[in-house]
């Protein structure tokens, strides 16, 4: 990380859920009073609460390791436990999570935009900077970690042969 970085990422995660949440009180105040239905405002409240699991206990295994929450914050150790071992980024898939939640739970499916915009959002200017700066820095251990872990949700990275594993340890 060089020292213009921090400069530059002055829109940190939490400060972008905060703008995706922001942007859906327009629709909110326009359609007052909400009235959701049963099942989306369950799964919305399902999602705020599994959000904030992810958020909270993925915190807790990066000080407990020594590692910084901040995007390309000196690393320890590899964090492949927890809530790490079904997806790479537990923190941006709970910030996705809860700002889809406010949809739901407001019965605005409209404002599930904000939340997809989010995710891209997050993927773009910090996942895959991230993903390089570890490959970069924990070199096959993370590249093995990767190719099984999914990066959110669903298939894993590709996968690291014997072959690659001997051509990257030299």
């Amino acid at each position: 990380m060089n020292k213009n970085e921090p400069a530059r990422r002055k829109l940190l995660p939490p400060k972008g859920l905060l703008l995706s949440l922001l942007v859906q009180l327009p629709l909110v105040l326009w359609s007052w009073p909400p009235m959701p239905t049963r099942v989306p405002a369950l799964m919305g409240i399902a999602m705020l609460l599994g959000g904030i699991v992810l958020n909270i206990w993925a915190e807790r295994l990066f000080r407990k390791s020594g590692t910084g929450v901040c995007p390309l914050s000196p690393v320890s150790r590899l964090i492949n436990d927890g809530p790490y071992r079904i997806t790479r980024n537990p923190m941006y898939l709970g910030m996705v999570l809860i700002s889809a939640s406010a949809s739901l739970i407001a019965g605005l499916f409209l404002n599930l935009c904000s939340a997809a915009a989010l995710a891209v959002w997050l993927h773009l200017r910090f996942i895959l900077p991230e993903e390089k700066f570890l490959r970069e820095t924990l070199g096959v251990g993370y590249l093995e970690y990767a190719s099984r872990t999914p990066r959110w949700l669903g298939l894993p990275g590709p996968q690291v042969t014997q072959t690659e594993q001997s051509s990257r340890a030299v």
